[in-house]
Formats: C-alpha cells, sequence, structure tokens
C-alpha cells in the first residue's frame, strides 16, 4: 500500500511541476512510476492512475474555480476521462500484445485522446504534454516542425525509454540509458543551435499595448460606466507614439451597443474613430462586445437568443474591431473558440437540462456567436494581423489558421483578471511564446491585466508588463510572410498517430486471433 501511494504521488508530482514554472523535464519520466506500478498488475490499478492524473489536474488548474465553482469540478473530470481512459485502454493490452506494439498504443493513443480533448465543444487543452515546455521555447524550437503535439510524442517516448532503463537496471543498464539520453539531447542540442542562429528580417511593427488593469468583478460590468472605462482606455492610449502602427485594447474593453448592422455609423465607433485621428498609420484593434438583430426572414443559429422584451432575436459576439481614422469601414473579426460554460454552452441537444449550470462572466453567459474562417486586420500601411480572443491562444493548430489567411504579426488581446492573481494566467501567457515557435510570428499581446507583452518569433520576451498595472507598453516587432512547417501541414503527428493506433489495433486483434488458433491447433 505504501509502494502504491508513493508510486502515485511520485508521479503526479512530475506531471505538475512543469505547470509550477519548474520547466518541463520531469515530464519524461512522470508516467514510469505508474508503469512501474502497472508491472504486478494490481487490483484497482485504475484508481491508482486516476489519483495521480486528478492531483496533477488540480494542483496546476484549481485556480478556474475562482470564477465558478462549477469549472472546478466539470474540468477535474473532464481531463480525468481523456487520460485515464486511453492510459487504461493501453494497460489492458499492454501484457496481451507484443511489447512494441503495447508501446505504440501508449504512445498514439494518449496523442488521440489529447486531440480529442483539444477538438470537441468540451475541451480544456490546458494540460497538453507538449505544453509543459511552454516556459523554455528555446529547446523546443523544433515545435516549427511538429507544433505542440510533437513535444508529446517526444515526451511519451522519452517515458517508454526511462521505463526501459528501469527493467534493465539489474543488467547493461548504461547500454540502456544511451536511447534515452539521445531521445533527450539530440532535439535539445538542435533546437538551442536554432534559437542562437535564428535571424528574423527587419521589418519593424510598431505597436501600442493597452493594460488599463480594470477589475472584472467590481468595476468591468457594474461599478465603472462604460463612458468611464471608454475614458480610461483612451487617456492611456494618448500617450503612443504618431508613427504607431497598431494600438491594442483587451478583450471586451469597449461596450457601446455596438450593432453590427450598421456599425459603421455607431456614435461609440465614431468616438474611436476621431481619437484615431492623431494616428496617421495606426489601426485600433479593440475588444468589444457586439450584436447582430435579425430582420423578418433571416435564418436564425444555434446561438440566436430572443428578447423577451421587444420580441426580437439577435446574435452576442465576442469580437475585435479594428477601427482606422478617417476610415467608415470597421474591420471585424468573432472569437470562434470560445469558453465552454462562459461563452458556449455545448451539444445543447444532448445537455441541454443543465442549462442553469452557464457560467456567467459579465453577462456574457450563454452561446455566443462564432464565425467560420479567421479574418484578419489590416493597417494603413497594408500590415495584416490575426487577433486571437483569449482562449484562441491555446490551440495551436487554430492559430495557425491566421498565419495561412496572411498574418504577418499575431495579437491576443485578452481578459485574464477573472483568475485573480494566479498560475493560470501566467500559463497563458506562456502557451503564447509557443505560438510564436509554431507559426514564426512575433506575438503583441494585450490583457487587461494579467501579462501584457511583446513576443519575438523565437519565443522570447522582448518587454512585458505584469499583474495589477496600469501601463501603455510601446515597441517594435517584425512581420515575416514565410510559412512554417507546421503552419503548411497543421496536426500532422495527430493524423499519423491515428493512422498507426488502427494499424495497431488491427495488428493486436489479429495477433490475438492467431495466438488462439494456434493454441487450438497444438
Amino acid at each position: 500500500m505504501i509502494k502504491k501511494l508513493a508510486y502515485t504521488l511520485i508521479s503526479a508530482l512530475l506531471f505538475a511541476m512543469p505547470w509550477w514554472g519548474l520547466g518541463g523535464w520531469s515530464l519524461f519520466f512522470a508516467f514510469v512510476p505508474l508503469l512501474i506500478l502497472g508491472e504486478s498488475r494490481p487490483r484497482y490499478y485504475w484508481v491508482w492512475v486516476a489519483t495521480a492524473f486528478t492531483l496533477w489536474n488540480l494542483s496546476t488548474t484549481w485556480w478556474v474555480g475562482i470564477a465558478t465553482p462549477v469549472a472546478s469540478i466539470g474540468i477535474p473530470i473532464g481531463s480525468l476521462f481523456f487520460t485515464l481512459v486511453p492510459f487504461t485502454i493501453f494497460h489492458r493490452f499492454r501484457f496481451r500484445v507484443p511489447a512494441p506494439i503495447a508501446s505504440t498504443l501508449f504512445v498514439t493513443l494518449w496523442i488521440a485522446f489529447e486531440a480529442l480533448f483539444m477538438n470537441n465543444e468540451i475541451s480544456f487543452p490546458w494540460l497538453t504534454l507538449g505544453y509543459g515546455f511552454a516556459d523554455t521555447p528555446q529547446i523546443v524550437q523544433w515545435y516549427e516542425l511538429t507544433g505542440s503535439f510533437g513535444g508529446s510524442l517526444w515526451v511519451l517516448t522519452a517515458n517508454l525509454l526511462g521505463y526501459r532503463v528501469w527493467t534493465r537496471r539489474h543488467r547493461q543498464p548504461g547500454r540502456a540509458a544511451i536511447p534515452l539520453l539521445l531521445w533527450i539531447v539530440v532535439p535539445v542540442a538542435a533546437s538551442l543551435v536554432r534559437y542562437a542562429t535564428y535571424e528574423e528580417e527587419e521589418r519593424p511593427v510598431r505597436v501600442a499595448v493597452v493594460q488599463p488593469d480594470i477589475d472584472p468583478y467590481n468595476e468591468k460590468f457594474g461599478g465603472l460606466t462604460p463612458e468611464q472605462q471608454r475614458d480610461i482606455l483612451l487617456d492611456i492610449a494618448r500617450e503612443a507614439p504618431r508613427d504607431v502602427d497598431f494600438i491594442l485594447t483587451p478583450e471586451t474593453a469597449f461596450d457601446g451597443d455596438f450593432w453590427l448592422n450598421d456599425l459603421p455609423h455607431n456614435a461609440e465607433i465614431d468616438t474611436l474613430r476621431r481619437f484615431m485621428a492623431r494616428f496617421p498609420r495606426a489601426t485600433l484593434i479593440a475588444g468589444a462586445t457586439t450584436l447582430l438583430y435579425y430582420l423578418p426572414g433571416m435564418p436564425h443559429r444555434r446561438w440566436t437568443r430572443l428578447d423577451p422584451d421587444w420580441g426580437g432575436f439577435f446574435d452576442v459576439y465576442n469580437s475585435a474591431l479594428g477601427i482606422t481614422g478617417g476610415r467608415d469601414e470597421v474591420q471585424v473579426y468573432h472569437k470562434s473558440k470560445l469558453v465552454v460554460g462562459a461563452e458556449l454552452f455545448p451539444y445543447p441537444q444532448v445537455l441541454g437540462m443543465l442549462k442553469f449550470l452557464d457560467i456567467d462572466l459579465g453577462g456574457l453567459s450563454g452561446s455566443l456567436g462564432m464565425q467560420e474562417s479567421r479574418t484578419l486586420i489590416t493597417n494603413p500601411e497594408g500590415i495584416r494581423t490575426g487577433v486571437a480572443i483569449c482562449y484562441e491562444s491555446v490551440y495551436g493548430a487554430y492559430y495557425t489558421e491566421y498565419v495561412r489567411n496572411g498574418a504577418q504579426v499575431m495579437c491576443i488581446i485578452t481578459n485574464d483578471g477573472w483568475w485573480d492573481d494566479t498560475p493560470g494566467y501566467r500559463h497563458h501567457f506562456s502557451y503564447a511564446r509557443l505560438r510564436a515557435v509554431e507559426t514564426r510570428r512575433a506575438v503583441v499581446r494585450c490583457a487587461n491585466t494579467g501579462i501584457s507583452g511583446l513576443i519575438d518569433q523565437r519565443g522570447r520576451v522582448i518587454d512585458s508588463v505584469g499583474w495589477d498595472q496600469k501601463a501603455l507598453l510601446t515597441g517594435e516587432v517584425n512581420a515575416n510572410d514565410s510559412l512554417t512547417p507546421y503552419v503548411r501541414g497543421g496536426d500532422y503527428v495527430v493524423r499519423l498517430a491515428l493512422l498507426v493506433l488502427g494499424l495497431s489495433l488491427l495488428y493486436s486483434v489479429a495477433w490475438r486471433f492467431r495466438k488462439r488458433s494456434l493454441l487450438i491447433d497444438e
């Protein structure tokens, strides 16, 4: 019992350490205690595995419960399902098929379930194994080839090699350790060389980032009027250099009854347009809540709402608006990777009875609207940027769509103040560093509070503003037009894993059938 508990706690600790800011190195051995524990096929093995994964999750994502207790229950349950199931399936096959096939199932099943958790409506990919290196992008510069799922493959294979060292600890352990060392050291060395030699083309884009530090609980939705919040934002932005290319404000920074049906003639938009006249080459990227009312005969969408007071149908969007002085056109992008519960009610036909669990973050509860493709915002100088809104920056393949559509630099606008001064906003900022490496696009990140910052194409933080600070951050990043292999190919690691998984399962069934047939014949 003591040994089982020790293995479980060691594994949970090794899993959690990267999200505690201690680097991703422990992940190379995090599964090994569980693999050792499973050697004797103990009764209720799945309970020990579930305990390790649950402790990992709770010790690293506990902060989600600050905004709502529902998330503190739902996220661990969802995360446990997408980790326990693949590991349990692997364990069931582990002693029934040849060792190479069992190892292949371990790697491919885990990656398949990570991808499934990332690509469904009940999604929270925060603990994807490849994200464990977000604080040390200098050792994963090769993510430009594979994306973060390449990091998951790296970690999973290292654990198998580490377990092999354990099984051979009494006979030639040094020889068994060589493949493990090469598997870890060679990619790290190649990455460090790439980090040191990577050169950005000098194509400066001048930016100004407004971090207003408005409390989302006591000021954003009730303590301050929309006009007062606008004035705070513009007072800060007024200090931006006159030759700036983009001025950024946080997610949902403005609220001025922005009806999309007649957006160019909105009075609040006109105020912002007149403000931007002092920056002739700049476009304001304004986070805003926008609405669309439906004319008779317009087809409704899944997220369309009915206003009981005036009987009309309308949509609500979490949007980024591109506003330029002297131009009537307002460029619009709608957030489309939505936070489950707060912005998206998942699978309403199946889970409709749970509608009462919707999370209300500033009046945005219920399903918001989305759009099909990742549109860009362009400034008067022709510089194209994608604007990932908050949660969208956590999804690697989704994020590449902006770049494939022509983004030369990337912006992220967010409001991380919901989670207070906890590890959540620091994780979120670090994930942006991985996106920079994967796409080789500099990142300009604007938070209400949390971490606003400038990140170069290597994932290096050029400058930043920390928690609970009201500030204007100005600086330059370089534009880029080239496409990395990952941007071109997307999550091909996942596609390959699914193919190999299917073949491995077929082989396992065939092998078992053939083995049974031979026993009968004998």
